[in-house]
């Protein structure tokens, strides 16, 4: 049996775990950055713990018209956008097709996302900070890519990655585009996220206080 199955209780089991493989690291002067709803409250005890900033980076997926399962492309909040080349190839879509259907997706999907979970309230500049970028678990590092290049188009001064498991492909790909990389679990052939959690319940989208936040 696969010791790892099941090896976080829940969510705040991972987020003990993984706040030890950080706590010996300077975020002193670090923006943390949570990039889903099931990655919030992760990204949440980690910023509570260290006393350091929290924002949000809202991101849409864009997936292939004649395949609604097929996810093609991802755009963040900064109108960033990172493209599968194989797949809109083998579907046969248009990278002009891709961003305007990137636009449509910012302007019903993102924007009112944002405006519900931050009122009248700017985005936080990413400008010469330290992000740390905060998930639950990668499963292909594509939201994780896409956020790494709004913090680089915005002209950020590091970019890091905390998450309590993904693939040992997917971390030696995104250490090529971030700085550092912290995990509790990576294994060679990963499964699914639920998977290494005994417990993961889904996160309901319309719970919103002072201390937590789902989007």
């Amino acid at each position: 049996m696969d010791k790892l199955k099941g090896y976080f209780i829940d969510r705040q089991d991972a987020l003990k775990q993984l706040i030890a493989e950080i706590e010996n690291i300077d975020l002193s002067h670090t923006l943390i950055l949570s990039i889903s709803q099931d990655g919030a409250l992760l990204a949440q005890g980690i910023a509570d713990f260290f006393g350091v900033p929290l924002e949000y980076l809202f991101l849409s997926d864009i997936r292939a018209p004649e395949n609604s399962d097929c996810i093609i492309a991802l755009v963040s909040e900064k109108m960033d956008v990172v493209v599968d080349e194989d797949l809109i190839h083998s579907f046969g879509i248009s990278i002009d097709d891709v961003y305007a259907n990137a636009k449509k997706q910012y302007e019903q999907k993102i924007v009112p996302q944002a405006r519900k979970i931050r009122g009248e309230r700017e985005m936080q500049s990413f400008a010469k900070k330290n992000i740390l970028i905060v998930d639950e678990g990668v499963e292909t590092g594509f939201s994780i890519e896409v956020a790494i290049k709004a913090c680089i188009n915005s002209g950020c001064k590091s970019i890091s990655v905390a998450i309590p498991v993904l693939s040992q492909d997917v971390e030696s790909y995104l250490l090529q585009k971030c700085d550092c990389i912290y995990r509790v679990l990576n294994p060679e052939y990963f499964v699914s996220t639920n998977y290494y959690y005994k417990d993961l319940p889904p996160l309901e989208d319309d719970i919103l206080s002072s201390r937590r936040y789902f989007f």
